[in-house]
């Protein structure tokens, strides 16, 4: 069964399924989110896919989509049974689907692609190959007498900016710079350490897959992310050992080079098209390049 939060989740950044508006809609692509991340991100650019003729689902992973105290308790194996839990429901609805998957979410992709080899590519979007902060590792065996960390508290500027994002990405009203929000931060964007763990064996378990991935790949890069380590990307394009393989950095794009509000974005959004477009063995709909 697909997962139902527990805990309220706002309407925009709950799963969705955008439906082909064109076409006979049998081409598909799951998306899959990142860690601290939800649905919400993809949305624009899956209403512009359906709208060249791609359903796109995208579900909610466990522990997402709210504040990430909603994180605790929730172990790997969860994420990768809803991703699996997204392939069944999209692959009973189309007859061949491409995989998204956002950071974190490109590992689920590449797990769920060793085991569904008919899977047809997949379009990564600022995947993660190493921890993007070498003291998080430290959490590895501290998670069980410190149950909490506080990004806020971070000397990292990359940290501080990403936590920021993440916290607008949740309500955009909020005022950053009031004393009363700057006092609520911490608690408002601690994160559970298991959790953490959780998704540093995410990462471990992806370097593990990259190796042996032979499924058409094409990978979108933003230089000015601050959630990926840097250099680390363009290891995990090298480590790939087939050819139909494909980079695209953007200097000024950060983690999420699928937002409308990133320069990027219309690049991706039609490149990660052509992508499917080229290598789908059921024709696609004429449909119009983005302007």
């Amino acid at each position: 069964m697909p997962f139902t939060p527990d805990y309220p989740v706002n309407p925009e950044r709950q799963a969705y399924t955008e439906r082909a508006r064109i076409g006979n809609g049998r081409t598909g692509i799951l998306m899959l989110h990142g860690y601290m991340g939800s649905p919400f991100s993809s949305r624009d650019m899956a209403k512009f896919l359906a709208a060249r003729g791609i359903t796109v689902h995208c579900p909610l992973l466990p522990g997402h989509g709210q504040y990430p105290d909603k994180l605790k308790g929730i172990k790997r194996e969860q994420w990768l049974a809803e991703a699996a839990e997204g392939y069944k429901f999209i692959s009973q609805q189309c007859d061949e689907v491409f995989l998204m998957g956002h950071s974190m979410g490109a590992v689920l992709g590449a797990h769920l692609c060793r085991q569904r080899p008919e899977i047809k590519g997949l379009i990564m979007l600022t995947p993660v190959y190493d921890t993007p902060d070498g003291r998080l590792n430290l959490f590895r065996w501290l998670h069980p007498v410190i149950p909490w960390f506080y990004p806020v508290w971070m000397p990292s500027k990359r940290m501080r900016k990403l936590v920021r994002e993440r916290v607008l990405d949740y309500d955009p009203t909020m005022d950053l710079d009031d004393p009363v929000v700057k006092k609520q931060l911490p608690r408002l964007t601690r994160i559970p350490t298991g959790s953490l763990v959780e998704m540093l064996k995410m990462i471990d378990y992806g370097r593990t897959l990259w190796p042996q991935f032979h499924h058409p790949t094409i990978i979108f890069h933003g230089k000015s992310d601050p959630a990926v380590k840097p250099g680390s990307i363009e290891k995990l394009y090298e480590i790939l050992p087939h050819n139909d393989k494909q980079l695209f950095s953007f200097s000024d794009s950060g983690h999420e080079v699928m937002r409308s509000f990133d320069p990027a974005h219309r690049e991706v959004w039609q490149r990660a098209y052509e992508f499917v477009r080229e290598r789908s063995e059921v024709k696609l709909p004429d449909a119009p390049v983005l302007r």
